[in-house]
């Protein structure tokens, strides 16, 4: 009777890998993540965070060097100049 719950378990097992597997990369495929003779791509992470932009009119000049600083900098980070 033991044998035959075991060798039931074996075959649930078998075929859920036989079937489980194939889906799974079938399922893969279909969502892009891999394409025939190519690497899968890496995932892009979305934070909840805020992203920092700066646009072109955020931005200033350093005084000494030139360069663009942001305008929240008190010193210049290519030259050290003060900005204040």
């Amino acid at each position: 009777m033991m044998m035959m719950g075991v060798g039931l378990l074996v075959m649930l097992v078998f075929l859920l890998v036989l079937v489980g597997v194939p889906t799974l990369l079938i399922a893969a495929a279909v969502r892009g993540r891999l394409s025939p003779g190519s690497k899968a791509r890496p995932e892009t992470i979305v934070s909840g965070a805020p992203v920092a932009t700066s646009r072109p009119d955020d931005l200033r000049k350093c005084g000494t060097c030139g360069r663009a600083v942001q305008p929240a900098w008190n010193v210049c980070p290519y030259c050290g100049a003060s900005l204040a």
